[in-house]
């Protein structure tokens, strides 16, 4: 009779769910029926956050009830995207009609400055990683040093767009690990900004994504006008194998710590993200979309012809780095700020 029970008990919670999935499937349906998501970027839309954000936008409402339109609002780069990070945690509607991508750099800036930090990364429920960016500092031919090692002596001046951005966090620490001189001029908008102040001959290099350069100036990697002399990322750039990572550089242990830890941020890449508070099915929904679009042929294909990486990594791993970042030990992250 026990194994009785617990048989028709398990028959039954499944009756439950499969009963329960039409009406859910249903709810779903009827709220975003007539509705738009607005996809809200972090970026100027001429680096490499505007094409993974259109590619996206364009095959991801297939795999939502209703299908509805996903519309992108760009929102600038500055400070490595704090702006929107800050309103995302307390402004943003949690209704699952709001996503995000934001700067790969944000939930290292929870831990590095907690004083303009106004959100808990740990709170967001990702949705996924379309792929890891490393970041980068490139040099442009015209620069009076083509090295790190010539920038140990001969200075450089370097374009950024804001202390919170990969674009003054590498040269930054560099100058202050390695003794280079560079020197960061800031408030540049984002990718596009940088590469023409670098054609204008106001700045010598920039940071920032590879794959920004790879999109904007693929016949200026070609020419060898730009070249990258350091990765921030964990593993080594594919397109660009002899170029060393940060941590490979450090020889102090202490230092080589903090050249990973500041280098996690490629793992974030180009992650979307719902506000804290969405409620659970339609999380769970938008989860499963995203899992299928990065999936779809057509998507792929697209992405493949827009020459974008695409290397997904679920919200599981994205959730577990998070933790990883926000519970670094103390000595690493007070030498990192």
């Amino acid at each position: 009779m026990s194994r009785y029970s617990r048989f028709a008990g398990a028959l039954l919670a499944l009756s439950v769910a499969v009963a329960s999935a039409p009406a859910q499937a249903d709810a779903l349906a009827d709220f975003y029926r007539g509705k738009n998501i607005t996809f809200f970027v972090g970026s100027d839309p001429g680096g490499s956050f505007g094409p993974y954000a259109q590619v996206l936008a364009e095959h991801m409402p297939k795999y939502i009830p209703e299908n509805p339109k996903i519309i992108i609002k760009y929102t600038g780069g500055q400070s490595g995207g704090l702006q929107l990070a800050n309103t995302i945690q307390s402004v943003m509607p949690a209704d699952g009609l709001n996503m995000a991508m934001t700067q790969q750099t944000i939930v290292l800036n929870q831990v590095l400055q907690p004083q303009y930090a106004k959100y808990d990364a740990r709170q967001w429920l990702w949705l996924g990683n379309m792929a890891p960016v490393r970041n980068m500092l490139s040099l442009w031919h015209t620069a009076k040093a083509q090295s790190i090692e010539e920038a140990k002596t001969t200075e450089v001046v370097i374009g950024a767009t804001g202390p919170s951005s990969p674009t003054y966090i590498v040269p930054n620490l560099l100058n202050r690990f390695l003794g280079t001189k560079f020197k960061i001029v800031t408030g540049y908008k984002g990718a596009a900004d940088l590469n023409l102040a670098m054609e204008r001959g106001e700045i010598e290099g920039r940071g920032a994504s590879w794959v920004s350069v790879q999109l904007a100036m693929p016949e200026a990697i070609a020419q060898g006008r730009i070249k990258p002399i350091v990765f921030a990322s964990i593993t080594r750039e594919p397109s660009a194998p002899d170029v060393p990572t940060l941590a490979e550089l450090m020889t102090d242990p202490v230092q080589k710590q903090v050249a990973e830890f500041l280098s996690a941020e490629s793992d974030f890449g180009r992650s979307v993200f719902l506000p804290p508070g969405v409620p659970d099915d339609r999380v769970a929904m938008l989860r499963a979309a995203f899992e299928s679009t990065m999936r779809d042929p057509a998507f792929l294909a697209d992405a493949k012809r827009l020459t974008l990486t695409i290397e997904p990594m679920s919200h599981q791993d994205l959730a577990r780095i998070t933790l990883k970042v926000v519970n670094a030990p103390q000595a690493v992250v007070d030498l990192a700020k």
